[in-house]
């Protein structure tokens, strides 16, 4: 039969592996877990691809302009298209990004959290439809 001691024994050798396999995993995918976080972007160039019938995706390359020591260019993809169309080359926006994958031409590629334009009146609130 079993005791209650050895069932807190088999409780413990199960949550030490679990808890050991969750470690392994999370550290070794932490070296594509980089992230933008809320920085002033500057938009270089849109480019876009569709395969007809099945996907299409959408991406911008550019710049942290509020660090004049990395000179680093991100390549981020946005999923909805409504957004991609909204942004404009040569322009500053506000981003946050992180990445999903790396990518051999500019290290990581990023996908868009956040986006927000610095230089227009921005609407704020829920719009009234009569």
């Amino acid at each position: 039969m079993f005791t209650n001691k050895k069932v807190l024994i088999g409780i413990i050798a199960i949550m030490i592996i679990v808890m050991s396999y969750f470690f392994f995993f999370s550290s070794s995918n932490s070296e594509k877990n980089k992230s933008i976080g809320k920085v002033l972007f500057k938009v270089e160039s849109k480019h876009n691809y569709t395969k007809p019938g099945e996907y299409t995706e959408m991406w911008i390359i550019g710049y942290n302009n509020s660090d004049e020591k990395d000179n680093r260019r991100y390549k981020i993809f946005i999923e909805d298209a409504m957004v991609y169309n909204l942004i404009k080359v040569d322009e500053e926006y506000m981003i946050s990004a992180r990445s999903f994958r790396k990518d051999k031409d500019y290290d990581y590629a990023y996908e868009l959290i956040q986006i927000s334009n610095q230089k227009e009146y921005q609407v704020r609130g829920k719009g009234r439809i009569k």
